[in-house]
């Protein structure tokens, strides 16, 4: 699976960018940053998720979700709202700024690490542009099971999203009933198979990424 952010800054060469590092932790619920605020921070998922979305009167754009590892800013135009317990390591930006300056090669590997993020964050929006929501869904599931999936019974990849078919819904831009109907769908074509609230055996993962590129679900 991916190495994240977290794990990256968790080696020595790190150790003083990693130290002005500050942890928070928030409530499921509680919001980590919203559009309003005063806080100019860059902050990493330390453990937990939270969801990303932006907001207008009523309505609700979601860009997706935070998990270990991630980095944000608390200075976006984006809501950023815990989806359970969260642990977060912030530092304000100027400080973290002027750390990856100091050292060059710590700089050289963020810039790496952040245009990889920049490219996912991208994806993201083509998706939500560009593609149907059963392709979205296929998205979602094919990403958490490259970030965030553990190994299963005979090759398969078991994918704890953790989140009800409402929350699911509201990430890829869709409706509780027309989620629910896609993944009994992929259910009796034996693509995924359901564990649990928000659990999923993923038998086949190239076959999955082939039916999202394909553009036929």
């Amino acid at each position: 699976m991916e190495e994240n952010l977290l794990a990256h800054l968790q080696r020595p060469e790190f150790a003083e960018l990693y130290a002005v590092l500050k942890k928070r932790s928030y409530p499921k619920g509680a919001f980590i940053c919203q559009p309003d605020g005063g806080e100019n921070q860059i902050f990493i998922v330390a453990g937990g998720r939270a969801r990303v979305y932006l907001g207008y009167e009523d309505k609700e754009f979601n860009i997706g979700i935070l998990s270990q590892g991630d980095i944000y800013s608390s200075h976006t135009r984006a809501f950023v709202q815990a989806l359970d317990d969260i642990d977060v390591l912030a530092a304000d930006t100027q400080t973290f700024g002027q750390k990856m300056l100091d050292d060059p090669e710590v700089a050289k590997a963020m810039v790496g690490i952040l245009g990889s993020m920049l490219k996912n964050s991208f994806t993201i929006i083509e998706n939500l542009i560009f593609k149907d929501v059963n392709s979205r869904l296929v998205g979602l599931l094919v990403n958490e099971a490259k970030k965030h999936g553990t190994p299963g019974a005979d090759g398969g990849i078991i994918i704890k999203i953790d989140l009800s078919v409402e929350q699911i819904a509201f990430l890829v831009g869709s409706t509780r009933q027309t989620v629910s109907t896609f993944l009994n769908q992929l259910s009796r074509q034996g693509v995924i198979k359901k564990m649990g609230r928000g659990k999923f055996f993923i038998s086949d993962l190239a076959g999955l990424e082939t039916l999202q590129n394909s553009g036929s679900v």
